[in-house]
């Protein structure tokens, strides 16, 4: 049975969301990490896909149809994520209806056949690690559960990577976090290619971080749900489009 593991960055180049909103006008696609295996105990290739052009629609078009592409060629049964019930699923159908309505294409019907069987890993870690919730908290931190579970899942740290001074300022914390690609690194990296300077040391760098930091959050994702139950999980967290507001 086929597994793939999904997951989105996004930025928002145009207005910061308010505080704890998740409205899909605030935020564009950025890139895609997935990873696939046959078989849940083979090692998955993985890929990332990044945002080619500027913020038209044009290219959210393009990187909805290299996502397509890539799943096509593979026999994808079940989608996994990690909180894609609130986030992932939510925009990425969102943007696809918005694109359906602006020309004839079938990106909501297709984003609707991938999350037939969702299996979201965030539920069912939240209710493994309850008591781990804050009283504020529905979903728990992945790093935070790898660590609980035992799984080690490498965070990327600044450091690690060769940067001119200040080319990463506004930048709070010495690890990648995702809410740094949606302040600063996706815009700078879509400001590069705009640009057309891919071809520098310096952009080569930031597509390596930015590689290396999507990939750590889909790279485990199956190891984490075989520690949680495997497929024992998937009536009890299967959340499909249509359980997706």
């Amino acid at each position: 049975m086929g597994t793939l593991v999904l997951d989105i960055e996004t930025a928002s180049p145009f207005e910061e969301p308010p505080d704890n909103s998740n409205d899909t006008q605030y935020f564009e696609l950025f890139a895609v990490s997935l990873a696939y295996a046959d078989d849940l105990n083979d090692t998955p290739e993985t890929e990332v896909l990044f945002r080619s052009g500027n913020w038209d629609d044009q290219y959210t078009v393009d990187l909805y149809g290299r996502l397509f592409e890539w799943c096509d060629d593979r026999s994808v049964d079940r989608l996994l994520t990690y909180n894609g019930t609130w986030f992932d699923g939510t925009h990425l159908l969102n943007w696809a209806r918005d694109l359906d309505d602006s020309a004839n294409r079938d990106f909501l019907a297709r984003t609707e056949a991938l999350f037939e069987n969702h299996i979201d890993v965030a539920l069912a870690a939240a209710d493994e690690y309850e008591a781990e919730l804050w009283d504020d908290q529905h979903i728990l931190p992945d790093w935070k559960v790898y660590d609980l579970a035992g799984i080690d899942n490498d965070s990327v740290w600044y450091d690690d990577y060769d940067f001119p001074d200040n080319y990463l300022s506004g930048i709070d914390g010495k690890a990648v976090q995702g809410k740094h690609i949606g302040q600063v690194l996706g815009e700078k990296y879509v400001q590069n290619v705009e640009a057309g300077i891919e071809h520098t040391s310096v952009h080569r760098e930031l597509t390596q971080l930015l590689k290396d930091y999507c990939l750590s959050d889909v790279a485990d994702l199956m190891d984490l749900y075989t520690a949680l139950g495997g497929p024992r999980l998937d009536d009890t967290y299967r959340r499909t489009a249509a359980d997706i507001v």
